[in-house]
């Protein structure tokens, strides 16, 4: 279903329920590492990558995940420079 097809009934509930749960809408960022093969999340809600890399640097192998909608994802490659500029002390 397009937006131009999307009925107006539809379209205001659809508002009205990303007005309610607002906090599904945005993106946070987790940190998150493996350990014996388990992964883990620290489940803080960082605003922002160099608060989650912060969080994870007590862990070896840490990385950082982004949580959009309340689904956790891959970072994108942008995201992904700055963790590593952060990690490795490279910023430019």
């Amino acid at each position: 279903m397009s937006p131009e097809t999307t009925p107006p009934l539809v379209k205001q509930i659809l508002t009205g329920l990303r007005y309610r749960y607002r906090s599904l809408n945005m993106v946070h960022y987790e940190a998150a590492w493996t350990d014996s093969w388990v992964h883990r999340r620290c489940f803080h809600d960082h605003p922002t990558l160099i608060d989650a890399a912060k969080c994870g640097m007590p862990q070896p192998g840490f990385y950082v995940v982004a949580v959009e909608r309340g689904e956790p994802r891959e970072l994108t490659a942008d995201e992904d420079k700055v963790v590593d500029a952060f990690r490795f002390g490279r910023f430019t």
